[in-house]
């Protein structure tokens, strides 16, 4: 990896003033985030911000520092400036929820790759196959939230944005050859339309193998869900930390008898083996059991499939790789899977509107009309 990219670090109101007033005739910056989600401590954080110009001008911003990360934050979501980012979407709802900036004009080099044919498309493999920079892994776990930050992991945080306006320049070029730049610019826009929002399902709906629970079961897992969010935030731990998936499901399934049952429960954290701890959890469990019923979405009654469903949609499949195949994409860009089970579902039926809206101006272009005389027109 070229170790010659120089940055400035912004951790002073002064420098902040410097940067922002050579950042704010730029129309297009290179942006990158380092965060912490859950992994050593509670919730989400973003931990530096990392903007270049395409003139290898490199910023890194401390919002853990004393400056005033609101004023970054006017540049970055001003409609006139172009941001390039390497797979936006977490970026756009990371950057929502912390500071409630909602980030757009965006050139989003993922998506390029992917519409470029890129199979991988991780930004450590594309740099290391365009550029030939090699990024080193061991920042994939690095703790950003430590402070002071050492200067090797300065350096790597540099580089994602030092290298992104060339990165774009290559995609760019073999979008336009392929005749797919309009495709990418949709899907950018497309993506500019969600509104990043956190998520609206409930926490525990959002454990694996929770549709599993009876109703009853279900609301005492909510309760106990919620139990140990609060004790994670208050000792600003990953909720894991606190207990295991997999122990929460098996208390709300077979709720303790008592302290000893509690205690004897290995792989928790330390504090949930105190006495008042101990109650709290009791308390929780018995007001899932006070509390109403609920069913899990997907326990919910649906309608019945109609015979030869797998059928239909493995011949639609097929022939989505079929027309995949000769364009170099993954089949999933042409058309995606709701889209396609849906038809299945209910053969020559038109789309309801929240799957219409799935369909791209480039995929109708493309595909559609076709798809719709095989799969959809009346017989």
């Amino acid at each position: 990896m070229d170790s010659s990219v120089h940055y400035t670090l912004i951790d002073r109101p002064d420098a902040l003033r410097v940067a922002l007033a050579d950042l704010a005739p730029v129309t297009s910056l290179a942006l990158d985030l380092e965060m912490e989600n859950s992994y050593r401590r509670y919730g989400l954080h973003i931990a530096l911000i990392q903007v270049s110009t395409p003139e290898r001008k490199n910023y890194i911003f401390d919002p853990l520092s004393s400056i005033d990360i609101r004023l970054l934050g006017a540049l970055l979501t001003h409609r006139n400036t172009e941001l390039i980012v390497h797979d936006a979407d977490f970026d756009r709802r990371a950057c929502f929820q912390v500071y409630r900036w909602t980030l757009n004009h965006l050139f989003d080099t993922k998506i390029a790759a992917q519409l470029c044919g890129f199979r991988q498309f991780g930004l450590g493999s594309l740099l290391k196959e365009l550029l030939n920079i090699h990024v080193d892994k061991k920042f994939q776990t690095f703790d950003w939230l430590k402070r002071p930050i050492r200067k090797d992991a300065l350096d790597y945080a540099a580089r994602d944005t030092a290298s992104l306006h060339e990165l774009k320049a290559i995609l760019t070029r073999r979008l336009t050859e392929l005749g797919r730049l309009a495709w990418a610019r949709e899907e950018f826009i497309r993506l500019e339309t969600i509104a990043p929002a956190e998520p609206a399902e409930p926490m525990h709906y959002r454990i694996k193998k929770s549709s599993l629970l009876s109703p009853r079961q279900l609301t005492i897992l909510r309760s106990l869900t919620v139990f140990r969010d609060q004790v994670a935030r208050r000792l600003n731990r990953p909720v894991h930390y606190i207990m295991r998936d997999p122990i929460l499901l098996q208390l709300a399934a077979h709720p303790p008898a008592g302290e000893n049952a509690l205690r004897s429960i290995r792989g928790l954290h330390p504090v949930m083996y105190r006495t008042e701890t101990i109650r709290q959890l009791m308390q929780a469990v018995a007001q899932g059991q006070a509390a109403p019923e609920e069913l899990h979405p997907l326990r919910k009654k649906r309608p019945p499939i109609k015979a030869g469903y797998s059928q239909r949609l493995k011949t639609m499949q097929d022939w989505r790789r079929q027309i995949a195949a000769p364009l170099d994409l993954e089949p999933y860009l042409l058309l995606s899977n709701d889209i396609l089970q849906w038809c299945a579902r209910n053969p020559g039926a038109p789309l309801p509107a929240p799957i219409a809206s799935q369909l791209r101006h480039w995929q109708k272009e493309l595909l559609w009309n076709e798809f719709q005389r095989k799969f959809i027109a009346p017989q």
